[in-house]
């Protein structure tokens, strides 16, 4: 490839970025205009140089196969690919909860983590009962001080987000469920959960399938809550709001599996 400018062979990693890492369609903007910028950049460059047929023929055959390779190798890795975007989500797999939201997007592109459970798999894993630790079979070891200094840090914004989730119910009974705050607002400390979660599962190095499974809950619980302010009745918001809870003891659940007495309490279950 000798003679090739090093910027080429940005393009291929541009891509998977694009595909793997991020839900919002303003990386892929961002993403196509640098590679607009780019071709536009070298198609300028080569047109000064003696040999620019030749040139520029043989990099955009260099370009079209690395575009198809990528976009292969990103559909083995998400088999949902970018035609998923508006469609919902087909669970398949080990196992599928019947209860998990219908809302779910098909490419995962209307949750908080994106990286989850369903991402990796295309399946959602059963609700954990209270007291239940035979799923998952075990929790990855993380020193306890890094647990502590976590749990310190989140503890706070995260029982708050569990009381007001508890205290929908009552705005359900009342019918007042289309005027609660949607899932995006921090009063629900999603994001705090999710760190949280990452902090008792995960190490600086592997993200291991339990944080994968911690972030299905998590993001079960974001969809459950917009579920519950679009319900077309008070049963159906009833039902998600079920939903919700049963997938906050889930995660919680997997927590207090963690904390011990030297970390600290464990999180009392709704």
């Amino acid at each position: 490839m000798k003679g090739y400018s090093p910027k080429l062979f940005l393009l291929p990693l541009a891509l998977v970025k694009n595909v793997v890492g991020f839900s919002h369609s303003a990386h892929s903007s961002r993403c196509e205009n640098k590679m607009t910028m780019m071709i536009s950049s070298e198609d300028m460059k080569t047109k000064q140089r003696s040999n620019t047929m030749d040139s520029i023929s043989t990099r955009r055959q260099w370009y079209q196969q690395c575009s198809v390779a990528v976009a292969s190798a990103a559909m083995t890795a998400f088999p949902m690919g970018a035609t998923a975007a508006g469609k919902l989500v087909e669970y398949r797999g080990e196992f599928i909860n019947e209860g998990a939201s219908k809302s779910r997007q098909l490419d995962n592109s209307n949750v908080v983590f994106v990286q989850d459970q369903y991402y990796v798999t295309a399946s959602s894993p059963p609700f954990i009962p209270q007291g239940d630790t035979s799923y998952p079979e075990k929790m990855p070891f993380v020193a306890s001080q890094p647990r502590r200094d976590v749990l310190e840090k989140y503890r706070q914004r995260v029982q708050r987000g569990i009381d007001l989730l508890a205290s929908l119910e009552g705005e359900i009974q009342k019918g007042d469920y289309k005027s609660i705050l949607a899932a995006e607002a921090p009063e629900y400390s999603i994001r705090p959960l999710g760190l949280l979660a990452a902090g008792f599962m995960a190490s600086d190095s592997t993200v291991p399938r339990q944080l994968y499974i911690a972030r299905w809950y998590i993001n079960e619980i974001y969809l459950d809550i917009n579920d519950i302010k679009s319900a077309p009745s008070k049963e159906a918001a009833l039902a998600s709001h079920a939903n919700a809870i049963k997938a906050l003891n889930s995660v919680l659940g997997m927590v207090n599996r963690s904390i011990t007495s030297k970390v600290g309490d464990p999180f009392v279950l709704l």
